[in-house]
């Protein structure tokens, strides 16, 4: 009787867990159903933002980039347009003294150097022949794009990257010093070292920018200023835009406007911009005499003449000069054609635009007034670098560089340094003890270390979406403090 409730027991204890085992298989089974299910949709999600993600860059690339685009113009009356191929200076640039705005780079002869003596008198010039080969432009323009369209930003909606004005469609990617990268500076500083040693007085200047500087299809036309000014006597930042493919008047090249007075014509921007108040003040302020010259809308206010006599330009006088200014293609000045004037032809050349052979390059001091043009087409791509003066001190920079080839140093600061920057309109910080300071930038890189080593692969992209804030407005990166403030982030 006993065997027989033994047996009993044993046949329902397998019963039951052969029972268990079914429910635990079915409950894994729908689990991993479920699974699956949720498996496949998050793949599914995944896959459809990668599909947009990379519709947003594929349409970047075909439609505002078209990186695929010729590098070179076809018609060859339009490339001798350009500046970058022994062009002489013609229409109203034929008019300056020595070599004008374009300096041939090829001069062996030291005392016929004339780059500082061009950045003196007119804010810039651009080189007579190029400074990179064709072949060596493609090639870095096309590795250049490639690091643009590594980066996260290339697949955002607005287009931009760096620290720039109107950004749109406009990214300043700073460099590492890849193998192609470092290839193309060194030849650029090898053609353009006697030229940086005429500006600076020896080799000492320091490397303080290195970027990609490209702007797509859709890019506005920037509004007129200067990069940054020395704080301190001499102290001066250079900067090289070298063109990387053919750059017409509608590929948006850098409009570079002349810092003083010069053969063709007796104003600058502002002293240009000055002249219609002049003009009003000559026309006695007559509401209807300004009314007659097309200054009404800027001079007329509640129906009575008035004249700002503050030195800042309006609102409304920016945009009546700005309306007025037109580029002309012929010899690639830019001019304020007054409306006022009954000849046609009647213009005040106040400018040059920079439209560059593809492999040329525009150099410029910091302080000269210039602007990004509008880019209607596709890719502009520039190789950009600055030098600056040993041990500069140089407000208003981006110092758009890698953090590893800059070394910065928070500085204390004069009264008169303070005076200086505020002058500027700059702003500078105070401790808590009350005591001011600034982000004083350096490069690590000196002209006399030319020609460089590369540090970084073509291939590597690991550190294209990393430090890509690159301006001194960073106060947690330095590499001297002076003044003993403890903590990283002030």
């Amino acid at each position: 009787m006993v065997a027989d409730d033994r047996q009993r027991n044993r046949a329902l204890g397998r019963r039951r867990a052969t029972a268990i085992r079914l429910a635990f298989s079915a409950l894994m089974f729908t689990c991993a159903a479920n699974s699956l299910v949720w498996l496949q949709g998050l793949t599914s999600s995944a896959g459809a933002t990668e599909r947009e993600v990379s519709s947003r860059a594929r349409r970047r690339d075909a439609e505002t980039c078209k990186v695929d685009a010729p590098t070179r113009l076809a018609e060859r009356t339009a490339r001798d347009r350009l500046f970058g191929y022994r062009r002489r200076d013609v229409g109203a640039l034929a008019a300056l003294r020595g070599d004008g705005v374009t300096l041939s780079t090829s001069t062996t002869r030291w005392r016929d150097l004339q780059y500082g003596d061009a950045l003196d008198r007119y804010g810039f010039f651009v080189t007579s022949e190029p400074v990179l080969s064709e072949k060596e432009a493609d090639k870095t323009r096309a590795h250049l794009l490639s690091l643009l369209r590594s980066t996260d930003v290339y697949e955002q909606n607005d287009g931009c990257l760096g620290e720039l004005a109107d950004c749109q469609e406009r990214f300043d990617l700073s460099l590492r010093l890849t193998t192609t990268v470092t290839r193309a500076v060194n030849k650029i500083v090898s053609t353009l070292k006697p030229a940086l040693v005429d500006i600076f007085g020896d080799e000492d200047c320091e490397l303080v920018e290195l970027s990609a500087l490209i702007t797509c299809k859709g890019s506005p036309t920037q509004g007129i200023h200067s990069d940054a000014e020395g704080v301190k006597g001499d102290d001066r930042l250079v900067s090289v835009f070298v063109s990387l493919q053919d750059t017409p008047t509608n590929l948006g090249p850098t409009h570079v406007f002349f810092n003083s007075p010069n053969a063709v014509t007796e104003f600058d921007y502002y002293s240009a911009l000055m002249l219609m108040r002049i003009v009003a003040a000559e026309l006695k302020n007559s509401t209807v005499a300004l009314r007659d010259h097309g200054l009404g809308d800027i001079y007329i206010k509640q129906g009575v003449a008035a004249i700002p006599e503050n030195e800042v330009a309006t609102e409304e006088e920016l945009k009546f000069f700005n309306a007025h200014c037109r580029v002309d293609e012929r010899d690639n000045t830019l001019a304020f054609y007054p409306p006022w004037e009954s000849s046609p032809n009647a213009r005040l050349v106040f400018g040059v635009v920079a439209a560059t052979r593809q492999g040329a390059a525009l150099v410029y001091d910091s302080r000269t007034q210039h602007r990004g043009g509008a880019n209607t087409v596709g890719a502009r791509v520039q190789l950009m670098f600055s030098f600056q003066t040993k041990r500069a001190f140089v407000a208003g920079s981006t110092f758009t560089m890698r953090r590893r080839y800059h070394r910065i140093e928070r500085m204390p600061l004069t009264l008169m340094e303070r005076a200086t920057l505020t002058s500027f309109g700059h702003e500078y910080e105070k401790s808590k003890s009350n005591l001011a300071w600034y982000l004083r930038v350096f490069g690590k890189i000196r002209l006399r270390d030319f020609p460089l080593r590369a540090d970084t692969t073509d291939q590597e992209r690991e550190w294209v979406n990393a430090d890509l804030v690159q301006n001194s407005e960073n106060k947690s990166d330095f590499d001297v403090d002076r003044m003993g403030l403890q903590g990283g982030v002030l």
